[in-house]
């Protein structure tokens, strides 16, 4: 699935008409989770990817920049501490977005995209409460 395809999927799961605006919410969720993730298990995730996904997957500038983590694994344990990292982003870039459905549309998306194997691989690296927000998505 190439990255146009992938956020047209996101905007009819999570009923967006503001293509931008979902393109950045991809942007938004892809780079936190994946920086939730070890970088070994990133690079599993990437190489299932398109090279355009990939870029957006591991986003290192915005995840630097933003956190200021030098690449560090995030560590968000909780839903809601995942829901308002993603509601930060979409709020400080005024987006028409609702960061649960934005969130559940991508997981779901990416689970589309990725063999079955891997997606059970991120889960596992996931806290119980996000895990099974994932699982469901």
């Amino acid at each position: 699935m190439d990255k146009n395809s992938f956020i047209k999927r996101v905007m009819e799961l999570a009923n967006i008409e503001d293509r931008d605006a979902a393109e950045r919410g991809v942007q938004i969720v892809l780079s936190i989770l994946s920086y939730r993730l070890t970088e070994e298990e990133q690079s599993d995730v990437a190489a299932q990817l398109s090279h355009e996904l990939k870029r957006i997957w591991n986003n290192r500038v915005w995840i630097t920049n933003f956190f200021r983590l030098s690449g560090k694994r995030l560590k968000y344990r909780h839903l809601i501490e995942l829901m308002s990292l993603v509601d930060n982003e979409i709020k400080r870039e005024n987006l028409p977005l609702h960061s649960e459905a934005i969130t559940k549309a991508v997981f779901h998306t990416l689970k589309e995209q990725i063999s079955e194997g891997e997606s059970s691989d991120i889960a596992l690296m996931l806290p119980r409460e996000i895990r099974e927000f994932y699982k469901a998505a």
